[in-house]
């Protein structure tokens, strides 16, 4: 399921991922203060992922002049989603820092059913792929495949207990590097508020070959690291059966 939410804001900073992760939260803290701390309040995997679209930004310094962003997200949890639309419903008025943003409209989206072992997929949000040291993984490198399987295997895994039912076949077929700039509250406890984090993150054009669950659960959840921050939320583009 997919819902997706657009607000007003004049501006906000760079990393404004965060900004987002702040809202999503806050929603589900309105909604349902229980669901919230049992979802936040442990190292359990969240079950979504979220892509964001800017109108007319212009970046000045640290901050970004703009006239709204869309916020969608997914998740294949239905309990999440629901505590996530009834927040929202509730708030109009968001603040994170001193940014302020305003609630416009929120509608559920139509989700597409795979029933296919391979599928077309594009990034609505950059999909973050590293290694064991932490450093990014390319589209073009040997490798590229493994990371992506062990990736989805392991977000397969912690949301129902067991991974890929067969290994992907994973075939670029376009992709631009996007170098992501972002913070959060351990990173500036420890580094100080001026320092942020790079990431290096493809929006990625790919096919996918594996078992049609797998596919559908992963078009749902997300395919990348640190989903719930803003990265690797799918959308299909094709199926090739």
């Amino acid at each position: 399921m997919r819902l997706t939410c657009s607000f007003k804001v004049e501006r906000m900073p760079v990393s404004y991922r965060m900004m987002l992760v702040s809202v999503i939260k806050e929603a589900l803290r309105t909604s349902d203060e229980q669901y919230y701390e049992r979802l936040y309040n442990s190292s359990s995997m969240k079950p979504f992922s979220f892509s964001t679209y800017l109108r007319n930004f212009r970046f000045v310094g640290q901050e970004v002049y703009l006239d709204g962003i869309t916020m969608t997200v997914s998740s294949p949890d239905h309990e999440f989603l629901l505590h996530l639309y009834n927040g929202l419903q509730q708030k109009q008025v968001f603040l994170y820092k001193h940014y302020q943003l305003v609630k416009e409209k929120i509608r559920m989206l139509p989700e597409k059913t795979i029933t296919d072992s391979t599928v077309v997929f594009r990034t609505l949000s950059p999909m973050l792929v590293e290694d064991k040291n932490q450093k990014p993984v390319s589209p073009d490198a040997p490798d590229y495949e493994e990371h992506v399987n062990y990736l989805a295997d392991l977000i397969l895994r912690q949301y129902r207990g067991n991974g890929l039912l067969s290994p992907l076949i994973v075939r670029p077929l376009r992709w631009r590097k996007v170098v992501v700039k972002e913070t959060n509250h351990e990173f500036e406890a420890t580094h100080g508020g001026g320092d942020v984090l790079y990431f290096t993150a493809y929006q990625t054009f790919f096919s996918l070959t594996g078992h049609p669950t797998d596919l559908q659960l992963l078009y749902q959840l997300g395919l990348s690291k640190r989903r719930n921050q803003g990265f690797g939320l799918l959308e299909v583009e094709e199926v090739r059966g």
